[in-house]
């Protein structure tokens, strides 16, 4: 039996310092230490034990610099535009980069327009990323277990459908709007709680208890924007939905994902893959999952999109998959808008995509949310290991 109990907007407590309202070996001995413990090893000898451990050291240190930017690039743009994972998507707008900026970039898929560095778009659940970010930094990294809860995406509500995008619609009039469920946006199913269950309610309901729920688009903009080390053009919400109503480009995306690999959002950067809970419906491993769109096209459906076993963190996924994952935090977004930091959070990358036409394609396989993510990733791992 589910139990609903509607989620007050008003009254809720604000977070100090935001908007008041409601609403990432040692080597054996060296040739020194091993003549010295064998005295009876001549200079000709010693000589001799000290010149292979020279070379092969020069060796593997001349063998990694030649892995350069430029190779980097030919090995990710030729997955780009000859792999089949991605040559079959609309057209899209990869880019890689470090701390200081960006390093490679290109293009691909189909179709007479191309996507840009430039091009506008929403990034839909890549907002999530953003969201749990602003928490993160103006909590300066300390989170309560509610906290962790929501951004985790196991808060228990899950009967979240979608938010309108009418002017004047603000955070919590969506969390009133009809639920996925009947009821509202906004009820709490007490028999969910504490499972994982990927979707909107969660970061709706939070930002309310955080004092947002007033806010309108313009609100939440100015709100994001006023959180210390936020790039302050990148971002702007185009619906209240916390959870997937950013607008935004590679560029600028890309520089919120530099923000964290340089320390200005250092907070954010700390929290990569903490907190993570296992969120795939695949295994006798994870129990409590009800819905992954990692594995799943639906709530509570068949693994009817991969069999990947993933973890998710604060508002970002951990691609740890035993076969195929590479470590990789990401926030794949619904029309195929990808953006991810690698493992050792020295690369970012972004693969930019608007693709409408396959969000409800009959072979869930397709969607956007999934093609994006299998050439992003073969991208990535192009530039990692070229």
């Amino acid at each position: 039996m589910r139990v609903r109990v509607r989620v007050g907007w008003c009254g809720l407590g604000a977070l100090a310092g935001l908007l008041a309202g409601c609403g990432g070996g040692g080597d054996g001995p060296d040739a020194s230490s091993t003549a010295s413990a064998n005295s009876a090893t001549s200079m000709a000898q010693t000589a001799g034990v000290r010149r292979p451990v020279t070379t092969t050291t020069t060796t593997a240190t001349t063998t990694k610099a030649t892995v350069s930017v430029s190779d980097r690039q030919t090995a990710a743009a030729k997955v780009a535009t000859t792999d089949p994972s991605c040559t079959g998507l609309t057209a899209f707008y990869w880019e890689i980069g470090d701390k200081t900026g960006k390093l490679g970039s290109g293009q691909g898929g189909t179709g007479k327009t191309k996507t840009a560095a430039s091009t506008l778009m929403p990034v839909a659940s890549a907002s999530k990323w953003v969201y749990a970010s602003t928490v993160i930094e103006a909590q300066k990294g300390v989170l309560s277990a509610d906290d962790v809860s929501f951004l985790s995406m196991r808060s228990g509500y899950t009967n979240f459908n979608d938010c309108s995008s009418a002017a004047g619609t603000t955070v919590s009039s969506c969390l009133a709007a009809a639920g996925r469920f009947a009821g509202t946006n906004g009820d709490y199913e007490a028999d969910t709680a504490g499972q994982f269950y990927y979707g909107g309610g969660h970061m709706q309901v939070h930002a309310v208890q955080r004092g947002w729920g007033s806010d309108t688009t313009s609100a939440l903009t100015t709100a994001l924007k006023s959180i210390k080390g936020m790039p302050t053009n990148s971002f702007n919400y185009t619906n209240v939905q916390l959870a997937g109503g950013v607008g935004s480009n590679a560029t600028n995306y890309g520089l919120f994902l530099r923000r964290v690999l340089d320390g200005t959002l250092a907070q954010t950067a700390a929290a990569l893959g903490r907190h993570a809970v296992c969120a795939h419906a695949n295994g006798s491993d994870c129990t409590g999952v009800i819905f992954s769109p990692i594995n799943q096209s639906r709530p509570g459906g068949p693994n009817d999109i991969s069999n990947e076993s993933w973890h998710y963190s604060l508002g970002h996924w951990v691609e740890d998959d035993p076969s195929v994952g590479d470590g990789a935090f990401s926030s794949p977004g619904k029309f195929g808008f990808y953006p991810w930091i690698d493992k050792s959070k020295t690369w970012y990358g972004v693969l930019a995509r608007y693709d409408a036409t396959n969000v409800y394609n009959s072979d869930p396989t397709k969607t956007p949310y999934n093609t994006s993510r299998l050439c992003g990733r073969k991208i990535r791992q192009a530039w990692l290991n070229p």
